[in-house]
């Protein structure tokens, strides 16, 4: 009986830490900056110039090699897009 309830400890830990893994956001780069991005609890995520990345959800604070930086907050699941506008890079909501 206790190798059961460890079996299913295990199996029950697997499936919660595999949902967790699985939070993330789509950041697609349409600048020519690379930025170093930390978002949700994890650092040092780049999102390279020209590509599209997937980060961990939540706040969003970035910055790029030329001083550049950029804020903001993504949910679950969903898409955003660095634009640039008058040479001020723009982290929005991706338009469907």
């Amino acid at each position: 009986m206790s190798r059961l309830t460890v079996i299913i400890c295990a199996a029950s830990g697997l499936l919660l830490g595999g949902a967790r893994a699985a939070a993330s956001c789509r950041v697609t780069n349409e600048t020519g900056y690379t930025f170093a991005v930390s978002s949700g609890n994890a650092a040092n995520q780049r999102v390279r110039a020209h590509a599209t990345a997937a980060i961990e959800a939540g706040k969003i604070q970035g910055k790029s090699e030329e001083g550049k930086t950029i804020s903001g907050s993504c949910k679950d699941g969903g898409e955003m897009v660095i634009v640039e506008k008058n040479g001020v890079p723009l982290l929005q909501s991706k338009k469907k």
